[in-house]
Order: structure tokens, then sequence, then C-alpha cells
């Protein structure tokens, strides 16, 4: 029985070593027949509940991971900010007269919101409003953000003022042949459109904004045959703010003399009424959508009520270090310098991307990754559709997708794969 049991278990090595070996020469055969450098193909796949490795590849190779990296840094900032957490903005009364705007960063006020809280001022007795704006710290781009994707609308910026989206929809509209077109600005945004967009046979419009010249200003060049709808991001968070609030204020014929002037809150400031949104709202915007400028607040509001001051995004960044060594993984091969995977600054390997998930993979946090047919995975891999969780990334010159497989055997799986190469297309990436 003693030998029997010998020769089953050499059978099934045998047998596991044939599988693991015909895997890797089905992976290999994938990748050598590809346009793609093999140099800049990095793959780290595991088995979750042993650990071990199934198949990898320039796993210890440093790439830009794109917003694959946002499953890395999502689970620390959960833990910090907790699954009640609310965006919150507060309205105070000071005095008789005054009143205080205590702003959350939210990543989900709008000017509706604002109308809201304006309406539970008292409009006959205010003369002044003070503005806290304290939650996080002013800087409002990440380390490494490019300059030049100023009005890429994916990348907005991001501060305590956080309202609309960061973001202004116009609409160009058509009018007679070779006339100027018209352009629609329906919330009144304090940007300066300088039109030079004439009706013609297609839609065919290059927006552009020169930040030292005159950084309020937005130029249109080109035609248009149909209505084209564009957003635009607000490069003074500030400014848009100011004048959202204004308005608010001035439908209840509220005309104040004073600046709205910055002040924190003071212990004998009397609560009016706040404005709030769930964080669970984020959760799914972050992880379906890959929403950056959500991410980047969250990570310094989560770093500055863990830290108990001001957010900033050194301090999201320590909370992520911090969660590392709590569970045990070593990150010092790695660099993040922010909590979106926008900046090309970052360094990940695939093989610590696999780790990171193994160690968290009852977090229920990355349960909310989406599955094929859902966010940034609407019309890819289809008929994995019950099996996979993950996250994807895109950059220029960069795809890369992780996140969990559960295969037909019911073993379940960490990958990782990223892509790093300016010589092929965005699609051939993906569809490799």
């Amino acid at each position: 029985m003693k030998k029997l049991l010998i020769l089953v278990f050499l059978l099934f090595v045998m047998c596991t070593a044939t599988q693991a070996k015909s895997l890797h020469k089905s992976f290999d055969s994938l990748i050598n027949d590809s346009s793609i450098s093999k140099n800049s193909i990095a793959i780290s796949i595991k088995n979750i509940d042993t650990g071990k490795v199934v198949y990898q590849r320039n796993q210890h190779l440093l790439m830009h991971p794109a917003s694959v990296q946002k499953i890395l840094t999502i689970v620390p900032i959960m833990e910090a900010l907790g699954d009640n957490y609310t965006f919150k903005t507060e309205l105070y009364l000071r005095g008789k007269d005054s009143y205080l705007i205590k702003l959350g960063a939210d990543p989900y006020l709008e000017s509706s919101d604002l109308d809201n809280l304006v309406k539970k001022i008292n409009s006959d007795k205010v003369k002044k409003i003070y503005i806290d704006n304290s939650i996080i710290e002013n800087k409002d781009w990440g380390e490494g953000w490019q300059w030049d994707d100023d009005l890429n609308s994916f990348m907005p910026r991001f501060n305590s003022f956080n309202l609309d989206g960061n973001l202004t929809k116009i609409t160009v509209m058509p009018t007679d042949m070779n006339k100027s077109a018209y352009i629609i600005n329906p919330q009144k945004s304090p940007i300066l459109f300088y039109n030079n967009v004439k009706t013609g046979e297609n839609n065919n419009i290059t927006i552009s904004r020169n930040n030292i010249i005159s950084a309020n200003t937005v130029k249109l060049e080109g035609t248009v045959s149909s209505p084209a709808i564009y957003f635009i991001t607000n490069n003074n968070l500030r400014m848009y703010f100011n004048k959202k609030l204004t308005d608010a204020m001035e439908d209840r014929n509220i005309y104040l003399k004073a600046p709205y002037t910055d002040s924190k809150k003071n212990v004998s400031d009397i609560y009016v009424g706040h404005i709030e949104h769930p964080v669970s709202r984020a959760l799914n915007d972050v992880l379906y959508n890959s929403n950056n400028m959500v991410i980047e607040t969250m990570a310094k509001l989560a770093g500055g009520k863990y830290y108990k001051k001001q957010g900033t995004d050194t301090d999201g960044i320590q909370l992520f270090n911090e969660y590392c060594n709590k569970l045990g993984i070593d990150n010092s091969r790695i660099r993040i310098v922010d909590a979106s995977g926008v900046s090309k600054n970052n360094l990940i390997d695939t093989d610590f991307i696999t780790d990171f998930l193994i160690k968290n993979k009852d977090n229920k946090v990355l349960e909310n990754m989406a599955s094929p047919g859902q966010g940034t995975l609407s019309t890819r891999l289809i008929p994995l559709k019950d099996n996979l969780k993950a996250k994807t990334g895109t950059l220029s010159d960069i795809s890369s997708i992780a996140g969990y497989l559960t295969a037909k055997s019911n073993h379940r799986y960490a990958f990782s794969i990223i892509i790093n190469e300016p010589s092929t297309s965005d699609s051939t990436k993906k569809n490799f």
C-alpha cells in the first residue's frame, strides 16, 4: 500500500511538472510570436492559496504601472478612511452676521450642492463669508504629472475647492457654412473662450491653453459640422468655486461687499448644516472607472485623517508604506509618488503586485474591482465575465492589467501584466 501511494504521488508530480512545462511553453510562444519587444513585457502569475509561481517573465523589472497602481493604494486609503466615511462640506454661523464654509475636498460636490447650502444662510443678516480650506494642502497636481496634460479631462487639478469634477462642460454648435461656430457654456465658467471655430463639413477641433501668457483663456480652432461636447479642465479651482458660490448667493439676493476670507473653523462657530457624499461612491469610481482626481483627493484625506493633520500627498504615500510594513511586504524596491499611477515617476514590478494581491486576497475593497463588461473592462475579456476581477491601466506607451482569476479547476490566481513600449499601438498591447 505504501509503495502504491508513493507511485501515485510520483505520477502526480510528473503530470504536474509536464503541465507546467506545457504552460510555460505556451506563454513563451505567445510572447515570441508577438510584435512587442520581449524586454518590454513583464508578467507574474501566482496561485493565491499556495503562493506558488505559475509563470513569470521580467517579474523584477521596474516598470510604469499606470492605473493598475490604484489597486495598491486604494486598500490602505480605505482602511484609514473607513467604510462609513463621508465627504462633507459644512456650514457654520460665526457671530451674528457671518458664516463659515468648511470644505471637505469633496470630489463629488456640485454647484447644486452649493445652492442647497446657501439656502441655509439667513440672507437678511449675512455680511461676510469665511472659508476653511485647510483639510488638505493646496498643491493641486501630483508629482511628475505632465505639463502638456493640462487639458486632459482625465487628469484635472484637485484640492480643497473641488467642485463639478473640476471640469467645465461646453458644447460647440455649428451655424451656417463657413460662419463662426457658437460655444455654449451652461456652467457659466470664468474661463475665457477664444473661439476660432468655423462651421464646416466635419468635426475637427483643436483646444489649447497657454498658462504662461493667459492661464484662464482657452483657444478653440478648426471646424464643426455637428454639436461637439468637450470637458475643459479648470486650472484655477478657487476662482471657479468663488464664482459658483457668488452665483448661488446672488440667486438669493445676497450681495456681499467683503471678499471671501480664509479662516479655520473656531470652536465657537455654530453648526448650521452640511452636504455629504458617501465614500462607497468613490470606491466604485476608482476601481471601475479609474477616476484619477477622486483617488488623489482620497489619498490626501486618508493621510490627513490617519496622521491627524492637514492631508498631503506625502502623507498618502507614507500611509501606503506603513500598510506594506504591517503586512510584511517588502516595498523597498519600488517607488510610488502618487495614488493614481498617472506619474511616470512611479516604478513597480509585477512580482510586487501579485504579492500584494495575495496578501489582500480576502480584502473586501478589492472585491469592487471590475469584471468583464464593467467599467474599463466594458468591452474586454467578456468570456471571463464570471471568473475575473481586474484593474486596467493605460498611459502613453503603457498598457497594464492585474487582478484575480478563477480557473475552471476552481484554483485561484493573482496575475499582473505590464507592457511599457512606445513602438506598438495601444490596441496591440491590449490584445496581447
